[in-house]
């Protein structure tokens, strides 16, 4: 009977102690889920790619109670790691870390926590031989655990949390860096995405403000590299045959290690005919086992055409590429498309405006026996469409010359017929009344009448008799002219001749000014273009152009010196602006 009773309060006493068991994995797993709930909810707000991984550091190491966490990330080419976030480190261990994952052999327990896709538990770092010396040395750890923590396409990343002291590890902290692992694969992944959305958006603004083709094609190789992280990336167009890609330009992130002899596509041949059709082609074929190269290529669609062109990346890899990366390509392509589009016309509207500008340019210089006369045109540098500077020399009819020199505002065509106007009406104005004061009172009060209100124009205007050399002018909102004198090598800026801008207001005055010139006197007269010259130091100023009028004024012909001036301004700094500089030097004879 003893012996029943016995059997009996074992039986029990299993049963009890099987129900503890597993009560407390029940407990375990209710705090790994409530664990991974909360991890979901902090993750749940989709960010960048950088902003979710210093998340998930901060995040882990407070779930586990760790002392430090980090993030590595590889390409897949280069075996070194890079750090991408971080918490728990002094700045010297920060420097340390990435000096250690920079090195080929740097990392290895996430290494191999990647390739076996699964968590790496270390209770104590002294027993486990895939730690580096270097590693352990230069700060106290104890335990660590190491995460695979993602791969999008071909980037794969790796957590490591670390403690100070060795420690045990079970089932509920395998269970939640499993999960872990899950939960930031998913935010990872939305977060790429999110990082992609913002490059497109970044992309568009800045190419649909590109007005030069050669700006945009810089613009869409940088951002295809960008885009999908790749090794180098190509813009080509569709040659005249409308059967082959032509390469017009490149990007490339890091120096080449092999060549890349694509300046010509095939569209006949395979994979490439399918951009004719206006599909997306992602390939790994191009390398070889030893050097792999994979590209992504989406087509550049046109509005007469069906596509312009072609803008592929390259990898130096194989590369499993998500449909997410190509249908980004794809946009990145079309907003190409459009830009490349707004530059062409652009560049036609600037050649026409350009004919314009060389046909208000071609003034015949008359020949004067008493002075001699020169002028330079110089376009703006970069890519800034035309402005409306000009200058004329022109024969009155009772033997004296009207000279002007004018900057008409706007840029383009628009501003290129406007000067035509200006031009013009003050020759036509100059038969009735040539007296400066008088010509530029009644071109003021046509363009006011004839222009919008937020267009004028800037304008000197004199009347030189070339048998005394007395000259009369006026002055509307220009740049003030200058007098160099030979005799005492000085300068004068003729600034207190004042006169408000053309098409503004109606019935205005302008003051008039008279002087005369002896021998090798030099008048000059410029606009806005040169003397706004910019250079880190702030603008060129006219101080610099009359020190420059007074070195080269008695030695160089009027050619020379309107050449040398706007080089001298040139090599100071960035002209951004259309520029005239026109000269006349008094030669003494009647």
């Amino acid at each position: 009977m003893v012996k029943e009773i016995s059997g009996v309060q074992g039986g029990a006493e299993e049963r009890v102690a099987e129900l503890e068991h597993t009560l407390a994995s029940l407990r375990e797993d209710s705090e790994v889920a409530h664990v991974l709930l909360g991890l979901s909810g902090v993750l749940a707000e989709v960010r960048s790619v950088e902003d979710t991984l210093d998340l998930a550091v901060q995040t882990v190491a407070g779930v586990f109670s760790a002392d430090r966490c980090f993030v590595a990330t590889y390409s897949g080419e280069d075996p070194a790691f890079r750090i991408m976030a971080h918490t728990g480190f002094e700045p010297d261990e920060v420097a340390q870390l990435r000096r250690l994952a920079g090195t080929p052999e740097g990392l290895p327990l996430i290494r191999a926590a990647l390739d076996r896709n699964a968590p790496i538990f270390v209770p104590d770092v002294s027993t486990e031989p895939l730690i580096a010396t270097d590693d352990i040395g230069t700060r106290q750890l104890g335990a660590l655990v190491a995460l695979p923590l993602v791969r999008w396409g071909e980037e794969v990343a790796g957590l490591r949390i670390e403690f100070k002291q060795s420690r045990e590890f079970g089932a509920k902290e395998t269970a939640m860096a499993r999960g872990i692992a899950r939960l930031l694969g998913v935010a990872l992944v939305n977060a790429r995405r999110f990082n992609m959305l913002a490059s497109l958006r970044s992309f568009g603004l800045s190419v649909a403000r590109k007005l030069s083709l050669s700006s945009v094609i810089e613009d869409v190789a940088w951002g295809a590299v960008e885009l999908l992280s790749g090794d180098s990336a190509k813009v080509y167009f569709l040659d005249a045959t409308h059967e082959s890609l032509v390469e017009a330009g490149a990007y490339e992130d890091q120096p080449k290690r092999e060549s890349e002899p694509m300046a010509r596509i095939d569209l006949q041949a395979e994979p490439w005919d399918a951009l004719m059709r206006g599909h997306a082609v992602v390939t790994s074929k191009l390398g070889t086992e030893e050097a792999p190269m994979s590209v992504v290529a989406a087509p550049i669609p046109g509005e007469q055409t069906a596509i312009l062109g072609a803008v592929l990346v390259f990898f130096r890899r194989r590369l499993a590429s998500s449909p997410e990366e190509v249908e980004a390509l794809n946009v990145l392509a079309g907003q190409a498309g459009m830009a490349v589009e707004n530059a062409n016309r652009f560049e036609r509207q600037r050649q026409v405006a350009r004919s314009l500008q060389e046909g208000l340019l071609s003034t015949e210089m008359p020949e004067m026996k008493s002075c001699t006369v020169a002028a330079v045109y110089e376009p703006a540098s970069g890519d800034k469409d035309i402005g409306g500077d000009f200058y004329d020399v022109f024969e009155l009819a009772d033997g004296r010359y009207g000279v002007a020199v004018g900057d008409v505002s706007g840029k383009g065509a628009e501003a290129a017929a406007r000067t035509v106007m200006v031009k013009y009406m003050m020759r036509a104005f100059a038969v009735g009344d040539p007296s400066p004061g008088a010509v530029l009172s009644q071109l003021n009060d046509a363009l006011a009448r004839e222009m919008d209100d937020d267009r004028f124009a800037t304008l000197v205007y004199g009347v030189l008799d070339p048998k005394s050399m007395k000259f009369t002018i006026a002055r509307a909102g220009h740049p003030p002219p200058m007098l160099y004198r030979r005799e005492t090598q000085t300068v004068d800026a003729l600034e207190s001749i004042e006169g408000t801008i053309l098409g503004a207001f109606e019935d205005q005055d302008f003051m008039e000014a008279d002087f005369s010139l002896a021998k090798g006197d030099v008048f000059l007269l410029y606009t806005d273009g040169l003397i706004e010259a910019r250079s880190d130091e702030g603008f060129y100023g006219r101080r610099r152009i009359e020190e420059a009028l007074k070195k080269h004024g008695a030695e160089m012909t009027m050619q020379e010196l309107t050449k040398q001036l706007y080089k001298e301004a040139a090599a100071w700094g960035t002209i951004g602006d259309d520029t005239v500089i026109f000269a006349l030097q008094c030669k003494g004879e009647a």
